[in-house]
């Protein structure tokens, strides 16, 4: 076992890694940016070399539709949503037309994605990861996950109406999905992941979008049938839920979860995850993206990778780093050279 795969491999379970480790997003033959983006192209970012975590994510099958009078790209989905790639380079993407879901029996029979047609996109990062990171912990990502999926098919207020009015479609919708998604799971398997990320949303940074108790009844269910699917095929699991999600931090300790990352640890609040799981599962953290590593200065990046280590850190481990730059949006450079500065004071002899 390489060091960078035992080091991730002992934060994740207490047993003493030799450093903290760091997780990047834009690996180089991997990183798409939501399909915008040529992998070929993308450069590690300076600091980022010893990187122990390569993200390698899986967001939809594309096919393309050529452009629009305004020269946004179009593309259909695998789920049949159209998509369009504006220029600004802050969006990765937004959907101008969705398949009609507005009652059970058009949700039976419309076309649903089969995971065998994923083989060719998980083969292709296979080949990747053979060639370029046979020694990395890999962290595979379902972005998006069931929930982003199910709001960009019925779209966020028909949705949230759905979730009042009409609860029998909404789980006709969310069993689709789900049975997608496991069936995905395999396939991450056989490309070399060891780690399968969930990122959804169900919170905005004022707090969720959902009652707790419709969170408990129709998704907790839902998370835990794909966590655990994930912990058959032996890997490790790992959920990142946007925005404010204090409410239900004691709900995911039901779930068979390794690793929470929060990407907006701001939104619920270092005191509240702490109180939740220092200790008890491993935090992967991230320069807060809608804050600090977007207005902070260098010494206020350093004192908040510096809080982390005080709050989650333990001499057992626990604690992940989770290094962002991006692309839609891209963040400003020096910001990310800050960050990866400070994350690397605490990655001595990695």
């Amino acid at each position: 076992m390489s060091k960078h795969i035992d080091r991730v491999r002992r934060a994740i379970e207490f047993e003493c890694p030799d450093v903290i480790p760091m997780d990047l997003v834009d690996v180089p033959y991997l990183y798409d940016a939501y399909g915008t983006l040529d992998p070929e192209t993308v450069k590690l970012p300076r600091g980022a070399e010893g990187f122990d975590s390569a993200w390698c994510t899986y967001h939809w099958r594309l096919e393309d539709r050529g452009a629009n009078q305004q020269g946004h790209t179009i593309r259909i989905d695998e789920w049949g949503c159209t998509q369009a790639v504006p220029r600004d380079p802050t969006t990765g993407y937004t959907i101008v037309e969705r398949p009609d879901l507005s009652t059970v029996a058009k949700v039976r029979g419309h076309p649903w994605p089969h995971p065998a047609d994923s083989e060719p996109f998980f083969r292709k990062r296979q080949a990747v990861i053979h060639r370029h990171y046979p020694d990395r912990f890999i962290n595979g990502f379902l972005d998006p996950g069931p929930c982003l999926i199910a709001f960009e098919l019925l779209g966020y207020e028909e949705l949230l109406v759905k979730t009042l009015q009409d609860p029998a479609l909404l789980r006709e919708v969310l069993a689709r999905i789900l049975s997608y998604q496991q069936g995905l799971v395999p396939h991450f398997k056989q490309m070399g992941a060891h780690m399968i990320t969930i990122i959804d949303e169900i919170a905005g940074t004022g707090g969720l979008m959902i009652s707790p108790d419709v969170f408990r009844s129709e998704l907790l269910p839902l998370y835990r049938q794909l966590l655990q699917t994930v912990h058959q095929h032996g890997m490790y699991t790992s959920l990142l839920l946007d925005g404010d999600i204090g409410a239900i931090l004691p709900d995911l300790l039901d779930l068979p979860v390794d690793v929470h990352l929060f990407v907006q640890p701001r939104a619920t609040g270092l005191e509240a995850i702490h109180e939740s799981f220092h200790g008890r599962r491993a935090v992967k953290l991230s320069v807060d993206m809608m804050d600090t590593l977007v207005k902070g200065t260098a010494g206020e990046i350093e004192a908040e990778v510096a809080r982390y280590v005080e709050l989650f850190h333990t001499s057992r481990g626990g604690l992940i780093f989770q290094a962002l730059r991006w692309h839609r949006p891209e963040y400003d450079p020096a910001r990310v050279q800050a960050q990866l500065e400070a994350m690397n004071r605490y990655r001595k002899g990695a």
